[in-house]
């Protein structure tokens, strides 16, 4: 259950003159982590025989939605026979997973960043979206830490229809795979 869930996060927002970011920052990073383990834990249980190999945490470029989605051995080898291509080529391309998570929590989170992003004041917005990143950064961080996701999975957070793409990918995936095995290939990925 999210902290004070009874009340809202984003009560009466649209009517707030000031809007305290720092304090939605915590309240929303702690909905965001307990939104991304039920997802991650229902997820992992389903598709433990798939062979998963790597969990990421997307957002878009407006800051408006939240989804985790995974990339199993089974999935990449569908992927290589439907491109008629080597699998490897796809293994880290998130926009090719093929596994979504369905969850109430994270759906929740993104109606409520839906509604921040449609209701901030635009000088407030690059704060927001520097903010998010982070959060989704710790909260990969900080489950991978925990145990919570499985330290053989490579974990990253990705932003869609953004310059930042690259960036996002690399800093989060070296913070949070720092000895895992296929971090030199995502980095090689990337041209790096």
């Amino acid at each position: 259950m999210f902290p004070d869930e009874h009340i809202p996060l984003f009560l009466n927002f649209r009517h707030r003159t000031k809007f305290n970011l720092h304090r939605e920052c915590i309240y929303l990073k702690q909905k965001i982590k307990q939104a991304v383990q039920e997802a991650y834990t229902t997820m992992y249980s389903s598709l433990y025989d798939d062979q998963i190999y790597a969990a990421v945490l997307v957002t878009d470029g407006d800051c408006g939605s939240l989804y985790l989605t995974m990339g199993t051995e089974k999935s990449l080898i569908e992927i290589g026979q439907n491109y008629e291509d080597a699998p490897e080529d796809y293994r880290f391309l998130k926009d090719e997973y093929l596994h979504y998570d369905e969850t109430d929590m994270l759906e929740k989170v993104s109606r409520e960043l839906l509604d921040i992003v449609l209701h901030i004041e635009d000088e407030k917005f690059i704060e927001h979206k520097e903010m998010l990143h982070q959060a989704m950064s710790d909260t990969m961080y900080e489950l991978k830490q925990e145990g919570i996701i499985d330290e053989s999975i490579f974990v990253f957070i990705s932003v869609t229809d953004d310059n930042e793409e690259e960036m996002l990918e690399l800093s989060s995936a070296r913070r949070c795979n720092s000895n895992h095995p296929l971090l030199p290939a995502f980095v090689r990925n990337w041209g790096h």
